[in-house]
């Protein structure tokens, strides 16, 4: 979120110094024109002919019968050459490459940026840039886990037992938020806490680093009556027809711009271009593209099916 808007106070700053330039060469336009027709007027009051004008001359029978001095075309507008040595000018233009460069290493503007501030912000930006796309996917099997799975936030109060989990262990909760959308996709009615007691209580999980081991996923589910089928070995295209044919898949990334430290969520589903998830952080992914996905996925899957099924 910070860094959305660090970015966001980064694009504002660039559109004030774009509007300040323009404003700084309208001036210098408006008082070009002014010049201008102050030129005009004294042009007007003094004498019709002057040294070095040329004239056009009427004549009729001999006689001179009117005097008319050429119209010329006023000269093109151009900004004067100091107007761009200007301090103001030059500092102007280097803050705004500046700051141009800042936002295209971080990823883009047109593409990553924008869609991070977006989404964590709450600006509707409709585009089909990294790593969100907008077109729709292939659905899963009906009435199916991967169907009736429901997102959780982990920053909902009611996920924890107290204040203190709530304001503790939610930043390092995605584990057990995974395994509790997935068990309660068939029908348990668990809450963050629950699991994430389970996995403490395991040593499999901790409130600074999160889950500790991949195997913390199937020790902790067997408590709840499922088993956990984990592996590093699977496909993307594995893992999409397992979740079309109604299984969710949990699944973990690596740290990335969006996800600082690394996330774990779940795969509900796909087709060619896309994955469709489930993801409990504040960024709220629901589609991604395969590219996106596979840049940040670290392999491994684990697939959690009820024992009694």
């Amino acid at each position: 979120m910070l860094s959305a808007v660090i970015t966001a106070l980064l694009v504002v700053v660039m559109l004030l110094i774009v509007i300040s330039l323009i404003i700084s060469a309208w001036r210098e336009r408006r008082r070009y024109q002014q010049t201008l027709a102050a030129r005009a007027f004294t042009d007007e009051s003094a004498s019709p002919l002057k040294p070095r004008t040329t004239a056009v001359l009427y004549l009729q029978d001999g006689n001179v019968v009117s005097v008319e001095a050429p119209k010329l075309a006023p000269p093109s507008f151009t900004l004067p050459s100091s107007w761009y040595s200007r301090r103001r000018t030059l500092v102007s233009l280097g803050f705004l490459i500046m700051i141009m460069l800042t936002l295209f290493m971080q990823g883009g503007l047109a593409g990553e940026t924008l869609t991070s501030i977006g989404r964590e912000l709450g600006i509707s930006i409709l585009s089909n840039t990294h790593p969100v796309d907008l077109r729709p996917i292939s659905h899963p099997l009906p009435d199916t886990a991967s169907i009736r799975l429901v997102r959780i936030d982990s920053a909902a109060r009611n996920q924890y037992y107290t204040n203190y989990q709530w304001q503790v262990w939610a930043y390092s909760s995605c584990s057990g938020i995974a395994m509790e959308m997935v068990m309660n996709s068939y029908g348990r009615h668990l809450i963050a806490a629950d699991i994430l007691q389970e996995e403490l209580d395991l040593g499999v999980w901790n409130v600074q680093l999160g889950l500790l081991r991949e195997e913390g996923i199937a020790m902790t589910a067997a408590h709840y009556g499922f088993k956990a089928d984990l592996s590093h070995a699977r496909t993307l295209q594995d893992v999409i027809d397992i979740a079309n044919k109604g299984t969710p898949v949990i699944v973990s990334v690596r740290d990335s711009h969006y996800y600082p430290g690394g996330h774990i969520f779940v795969l509900r589903g796909g087709d060619g271009q896309n994955v469709s998830i489930a993801d409990s952080s504040p960024v709220n992914f629901t589609h991604m593209t395969r590219a996106a996905f596979l840049g940040m996925w670290q392999g491994f899957s684990a697939v959690l099916t009820p024992t009694n099924s």
